[in-house]
């Protein structure tokens, strides 16, 4: 097989890179580099409750406020939200990863004002915090960005809660002592804003944190200073990533890339997306003859949201936000389209922000060890299902099964069968099929695209 162009990321199905039209304005003009730190930790016994108190004195209605930090443990934390703004964002550490908690908002009251995060574990663990701060909030990029672009402020920190004056008080316990044994905790320079950042390494880089990953569906990433980055301890050492990371921070890819970019996208590069998730869903359609939403309803005479509505009790699973109504529940594949799993009566309710964050990550890459269990009881499959991270191996068998009618019926016709700005949809799909198939733990059982080129589908 011919090695193929790099995917953009943004979903697995986008199939090969389209020819420059634009750029950031941003070249890696600074060597991009990676740090160790060691972070002490404090003992915390089991069952035990740790508040944190961020406290910030003297608001003024309609300032911007942020608080958070980063955390790690030895053990599987709960982290909760006791007293704050109404949204906030929490990655739970697990598998010896690091998470964060934190939000930024627009203060509705004058005073003081307290937020208070507790951290808890049903086993004795050691804890280790980095960088908590809280206090008024100061960017040129957030005071004279878009209104559309701050509307989901709350899910960029703590790395966006930029405080100069760092105006906060962060209050724990008195009894907490750190002078437990370091946890390692790993931090990358940003190309643009020179900030050194939280990210977790391997096994846990889709557990993102300050950067989103560079190549996920064709890790291992081998970019320079994307997936190979120096190490700024050691010269001449480079760190080796499994998906690699942006350049930029996820704030700065936000205001500084994506915020100019964006509204010079054209209607035929915003419909592509759309076009081949459609056909991986009406693809799995014709080889499972149905649709597992129809199926279930005609089975049990209930609407399948209605019922994985009903099952998560109107909450968000990862959450545990409320949903308004069913409309505001996302209907999350549980295992991904991207994969070849359809939606069915396994599907997981989700809120917008953790179905967006989710994105195409098998659950094990996604849900700690007690979330999958948890997830196992709800949905009915098992916990080694959920574990696992192969493709639909039953659907790769009949799409093998059915090549000819894959490539004299299905691609020609509908969306798939359309040119958009010189790219066949047929054949941004079939790359995008490959590298499901690639995924088979025991090696892909076609060559889509060597067989697209047989029959002169691809040239």
């Amino acid at each position: 097989m011919t090695k193929e162009r790099k995917l953009p990321g943004k979903t697995p199905w986008a199939g090969r890179r389209r020819p420059m039209t634009r750029t950031s304005g941003f070249s890696v003009s600074s060597e991009v580099r990676i740090m160790k730190v060691g972070v002490p930790t404090f003992k915390m016994e089991h069952d035990h409750r740790v508040s944190i108190d961020f406290r910030i004195s003297d608001v003024k209605i309609g300032e911007r406020l942020g608080f958070g930090g980063w955390v790690s443990s030895t053990a599987e934390l709960v982290i909760e939200l006791d007293s704050g703004p109404s949204k906030w964002t929490c990655v739970t550490p697990h598998d010896g990863a690091w998470g964060k908690f934190g939000s930024q908002w627009i203060s509705e009251q004058s005073g003081a004002v307290t937020v208070t995060v507790s951290i808890s574990s049903k086993f004795d663990s050691e804890v280790a915090l980095y960088d908590l701060d809280a206090g008024r909030v100061s960017h040129l990029g957030i005071d004279g960005a878009r209104p559309e672009l701050l509307g989901n402020m709350w899910t960029f920190a703590p790395e966006a809660n930029f405080i100069p004056q760092s105006d906060g008080e962060v209050s724990l316990p008195t009894d907490i002592s750190f002078t437990g044994d370091p946890i390692d905790l790993f931090l990358k320079s940003c190309n643009r804003c020179g900030r050194f950042l939280p990210i977790n390494t391997q096994p846990n880089e889709r557990l993102t944190l300050s950067f989103s990953n560079h190549c996920v569906s064709r890790a291992p990433c081998r970019h320079s200073s994307f997936g190979r980055i120096q190490d700024a301890d050691r010269p001449g050492f480079i760190v080796e990533l499994d998906y690699g990371f942006q350049l930029e921070c996820r704030f700065c890819k936000k205001f500084f890339v994506n915020a100019p970019l964006n509204p010079q996208r054209t209607a035929g590069q915003m419909k592509e997306d759309g076009a081949r998730r459609r056909g991986f869903e009406l693809l799995l359609e014709h080889l499972n003859q149905g649709s597992p939403q129809l199926e279930f309803k005609n089975r049990t005479g209930e609407d399948l949201a209605n019922y994985v509505y009903r099952r998560f009790r109107g909450r968000c699973f990862k959450c545990g936000k409320e949903f308004q109504s069913r409309r505001s529940m996302h209907l999350d594949h549980t295992r991904p389209l991207a994969l070849l799993w359809p939606l069915d009566e396994y599907a997981t309710a989700l809120c917008d922000v953790h179905n967006s964050e989710k994105r195409d990550r098998a659950p094990i890459d996604y849900y700690t060890k007690d979330e999958l269990r948890q997830l196992a009881r709800i949905t009915g499959l098992t916990v080694s299902q959920l574990a696992d991270p192969a493709p639909n191996l039953a659907a790769i068998r009949k799409l093998k099964k059915n090549l000819d009618w894959f490539f004299d019926e299905f691609l020609p016709g509908g969306e798939l069968g359309k040119i958009r700005e010189g790219k066949a949809t047929a054949e941004l799909m079939i790359r995008a099929l490959q590298k499901a198939v690639d995924k088979d733990p025991h090696g892909p059982i076609i060559d889509l695209i060597a067989e697209a080129k047989r029959r002169g589908v691809i040239s």
